[in-house]
């Protein structure tokens, strides 16, 4: 019986074996002490993937080949930089094949995956793509939860800046930012359209959402919120801009004023409970000055500067302002590139003032432009681009759930970058692996509402509907 279920399906052995595979990977992915167990599975996963992934290249060449041209001409363009403009090419070569050659690899793993899934006969191919995005980042965030939970159980009392079972406390929102475009396009879709993305019902949305606010929360991640409210904007916006001529006057403003009240609570809660915003207008113009006061060259904090209210500026604030700006000068002076490593900003800094605590800037374009010059940036800017056109396309042609949920993932995380150093370590490689198995579902003509379940409907549909 199994094998009969096996084969009616239409999905060899190995497919199935590549999408158990994927699964642990996204949850191995944020595990602490597990480089090994992840680099295991990471390299099985994309040799099964290999065949899958030149199939649907084949097969839906004209628009993925775009999105992968591009992605293998930053690592050709990385390959130029380590060969003709890095001082230390050895040390460049190790560097690109350990950070950014696996992005590539994982997005080649994603388009396989996803190819996979949809060639096959499940009934609902685009709502199993999903699923096996959302159940292991919940399951790991759930886990992550329940740690961080049972600290302050143990001490009674909320405890911020919490790590959980990760390493650092951004592995848990870099995961909640792969989650949230899911859980907005469901609630949204659910509000406007009457079908659900995720098959589970609306309570269970509503946990996940608790789950994921909690643990940004509870890990002190401001930006994480900044993104997760922002997320939700531009999901209502996108949703009620595409649906404004299809649905009453009424539906709409109830969807939008609901949409708004949460990111009004969302808001004002992080508002309240840190007080490092108070600080922040004041902040702005200290940091920005680099030349008349160099105290930003002390990662630490050592003698930090106040505000003209008397208070101390918030370190962090201040840190990221001032390496923005002298990020930008930097940029600016090497326009090609200069090395391709994690330290570039570090090491840069360094030869210039003799004193660097910093091991980056903070900001990811900035990080990723000093390795790889203005044109790497295009190249990858370039891809980042794509993906939000296709995702659009499709939400706009067909009201494809996933295309908005595309959309949402690459701008809100290439707005990230702009806040946090992501385009670094397993960061990419998550996001990459998701964008990969959401870009390759839209590409087929597969109905709108596979990847959607009427609210009230049976989860199950006809054995003839596709």
């Amino acid at each position: 019986m199994i094998k009969n279920y096996f084969l009616d399906k239409q999905i060899s052995i190995s497919g199935w074996i590549l999408i158990i595979l994927t699964g642990a990977l996204l949850f191995v992915f944020s595990l602490p002490h597990s480089m090994a167990l992840r680099k295991l599975l990471f390299l099985f996963t994309f040799l099964l993937s290999c065949p899958m992934f030149w199939r649907a290249l084949k097969e839906k060449c004209k628009p993925l080949s775009i999105v992968v041209l591009l992605a293998l001409l930053l690592q050709v363009w990385m390959l130029v930089i380590v060969g003709f403009v890095s001082e230390h090419p050895a040390a460049a070569f190790s560097e690109w094949k350990g950070q950014w050659l696996p992005v590539f690899m994982s997005l080649v793993i994603g388009i396989g995956v996803s190819d996979t899934i949809m060639q096959s006969r499940l009934r609902r191919p685009r709502t199993a793509i999903t699923m096996l995005i959302v159940i292991p980042i919940t399951l790991f965030l759930l886990v992550n939860a329940m740690v961080m939970l049972r600290e302050m159980l143990l001490v009674g009392k909320f405890l911020p800046n919490q790590l959980g079972i990760t390493f650092d406390k951004g592995s848990t929102n870099y995961l909640i930012a792969l989650l949230e475009p899911l859980l907005i396009a469901d609630m949204l879709g659910r509000m406007v359209k009457g079908v659900r993305v995720i098959p589970v019902p609306g309570w269970a949305i509503s946990l996940m959402l608790v789950l994921a606010t909690f643990s940004l929360f509870a890990t002190s991640s401001r930006n994480g919120l900044i993104i997760l409210l922002m997320a939700f904007v531009l999901g209502a916006v996108m949703m009620i801009f595409e649906m404004r001529k299809k649905y009453a006057l009424g539906k709409m403003v109830t969807s939008a004023l609901a949409t708004t009240l949460l990111v009004f609570i969302i808001a004002l809660v992080a508002y309240k409970a840190d007080p490092r915003w108070q600080t922040f207008t004041e902040t702005i113009p200290i940091a920005w000055d680099i030349d008349h006061d160099l105290r930003w060259l002390h990662a630490d904090g050592t003698d930090a500067p106040i505000t003209p209210s008397g208070s101390t500026v918030d370190i962090s604030q201040y840190n990221r302002i001032a390496w923005l700006h002298e990020g930008l000068r930097m940029l600016i002076q090497h326009p090609w590139g200069v090395d391709i490593s994690r330290s570039t900003f570090h090491q840069l800094e360094l030869k210039k003032f003799g004193h660097a605590e910093m091991s980056h800037s903070h900001n990811s374009w900035i990080d990723l432009g000093l390795q790889v010059g203005v044109l790497g940036l295009l190249f990858w800017g370039g891809f980042l681009l794509l993906l939000i056109k296709f995702g659009w396309q499709a939400w706009k042609a067909q009201q494809e759930p996933l295309g908005l949920a595309l959309a949402i993932l690459v701008v809100t995380f290439a707005i990230r970058g702009l806040l946090d150093s992501i385009f670094r370590d397993h960061v990419p490689q998550q996001f990459a692996l998701v964008a990969g198995l959401l870009l390759t579902a839209l590409l087929y003509n597969k109905p709108a509402k596979s990847a959607g379940v009427p609210v009230n409907s049976n989860l199950n549909p006809p054995p003839n509907q596709y």
